[in-house]
């Protein structure tokens, strides 16, 4: 949510972080993981195989990083900073 108060909602967890440089620093990010809202930099994520995301990017929120490693194609836990790099490095968003 920028500083300024609008919200902005976005349909895959790829979508916000291809965004996030526009809006860092003077934003604060959430992201659903299960059935509560988490601080996108508290939150871990997984590229799980079985997801079915809006945009296709597999990228999925939890709350704890174990149920992130269990449910990712490689095992990982990625932090904010991993989705980010994710999202440049295999282009899921194309603008």
């Amino acid at each position: 949510m920028p500083a300024s108060g609008d919200t902005r909602f976005y349909d895959d967890v790829a979508c916000l972080a291809a965004d996030w440089a526009a809006h860092q620093g003077h934003a604060t990010a959430f992201v659903r993981a299960g059935q509560g809202w988490v601080d996108a930099g508290a939150a871990f994520f997984a590229q799980a195989p079985a997801a079915r995301t809006a945009m296709g990017s597999g990228l999925v929120a939890f709350a704890r990083p174990e149920d992130a490693r269990a449910a990712d194609r490689a095992g990982r836990a990625l932090g904010w900073d991993d989705v980010d790099r994710v999202v440049k490095e295999t282009r899921c968003i194309t603008r």
